[in-house]
This record gives C-alpha cells, sequence and structure tokens, in this order.
C-alpha cells in the first residue's frame, strides 16, 4: 500500500474540521521551517543591500557637492575656463622671460669681446698686423702695456698700444679709422708722424677700453 492510499484510509474516518486544523498545522510548521532557514539568508542580503545604498547615496551626495562648489553662476566649467587663463597667462610670461634671457646671452656674448682677457687681446694685436697689412703699410713694431686697476670690475684704460709703421699717407689715414671701428672699444692718443723720402713713417699711440674682472 503507497504512502497516499495510507494518507486516505487516516483521514478517512476524521472529521472534516479535524483534517483542515491538521492542514494548518502542518502548513505553520513548514512556514516556521522556511522562516527559520530562510530569514538569516533575507536578512544578510537585505543588509548589503542596506549598505549598498547607503554608499551609493553618499557617493552622490559628495558627486552634487563637488559639482556645487565648481558651478559659478551655473557655469560648472568656470573654474575650468579659469585655470586654462592662467595657464596661458603663465605661459605668456614665461615665453617673455624665454626672450629676455635670450636677449641677455646676447649681450654677454657682446659683453666678452671687451672684457678684460689674455684671449681677446692677443687677437686684437694680432688683427692690428692684419689690417696693417690689408692697407699695404710695413709694421716695424708694435709694443703693448697692460694697466692695471684698483677697482677689478670697472670700465676704464686697459691696454696702450703703440705701433710704428711706414706706408701711404691715404694708406695710414684707412688703417688708423679701421683700429678706431674694432669690436673693441679703442681711442688713438696720439700720432707722431715723420716725413722721410719716400713713404712717411707713423708712430700711433692707441689706448683700448674695456671692462677688467
Amino acid at each position: 500500500m503507497s504512502i497516499l492510499d495510507k494518507l486516505d484510509n487516516y483521514y478517512e474516518d476524521k472529521k472534516p474540521s479535524e483534517v483542515w486544523l491538521m492542514v494548518i498545522l502542518a502548513g505553520a510548521l513548514v512556514g516556521y521551517l522556511l522562516y527559520t532557514i530562510l530569514e538569516p539568508i533575507s536578512s544578510s542580503y537585505r543588509k548589503k543591500e542596506e549598505a549598498r545604498n547607503k554608499t551609493l547615496k553618499q557617493n552622490i551626495s559628495k558627486a552634487q557637492s563637488y559639482l556645487n562648489s565648481i558651478t559659478v553662476n551655473g557655469d560648472r566649467n568656470y573654474k575650468v575656463k579659469k585655470l586654462d587663463k592662467e595657464i596661458a597667462q603663465k605661459t605668456n610670461t614665461l615665453n617673455e622671460y624665454r626672450g629676455k634671457v635670450t636677449k641677455l646671452d646676447g649681450a654677454v656674448s657682446k659683453l666678452n669681446s671687451v672684457l678684460y682677457n689674455k684671449g681677446n687681446w692677443s687677437k686684437f694685436l694680432n688683427d692690428i698686423s692684419k689690417r696693417a697689412k690689408a692697407n699695404g703699410l710695413r709694421i716695424y713694431s708694435i709694443s703693448n702695456d697692460v694697466l692695471e686697476q684698483n677697482n677689478t670690475n670697472a670700465f676704464g684704460k686697459v691696454l696702450e698700444v703703440n705701433i710704428n709703421c711706414q706706408g701711404k699717407y691715404g694708406k695710414i689715414l684707412s688703417f688708423m679709422n679701421d683700429l678706431e671701428n674694432t669690436e673693441l672699444v679703442t681711442d688713438i692718443s696720439n700720432i707722431d708722424l715723420e716725413a722721410s723720402t719716400g713713404e712717411p713713417k707713423v708712430d700711433i699711440n692707441l689706448t683700448v677700453w674695456g671692462i677688467k674682472r
């Protein structure tokens, strides 16, 4: 005999009220068992969802607060635009400084040519011979005397040069003009022209000015 047949025989002699009571009790028991099993699971799931919702609300609130903080007169890009403007201004200022540094480097490069150092003077003295040859003059002697200065960071006389040469009068004038137009600041302080049976001879005293450091 199957279980269903046994149940039919069991309830056959029972009153309907007793059968319903037993069904209700059985249902209540099943419900209690299901609650006991599922309640911890549902409770844990509920707590996780509540925590997740709370975190989402906090993030949304923070995002809204941030948007409000960067919004000026209804423009959320106001601060971004302001930073872009400041960056552009600072870039222009930086480019201006770079331009000034470039000009300063050029000025220093030019200044190096009048600084007191043996390299510049050697180049200058050698240039005298080249200029004399270019003007067709004969150089008999070139002497120089370095002047000492008390203030080593001053601009003043730093070199005296004496040139003894011979050539045509016009070539001598051209040579002296060349000397006064060199990169160094030069000043012809004295000329001693000596007539001769041929081309005139001349002693030229030249003062060189510069910065001594």
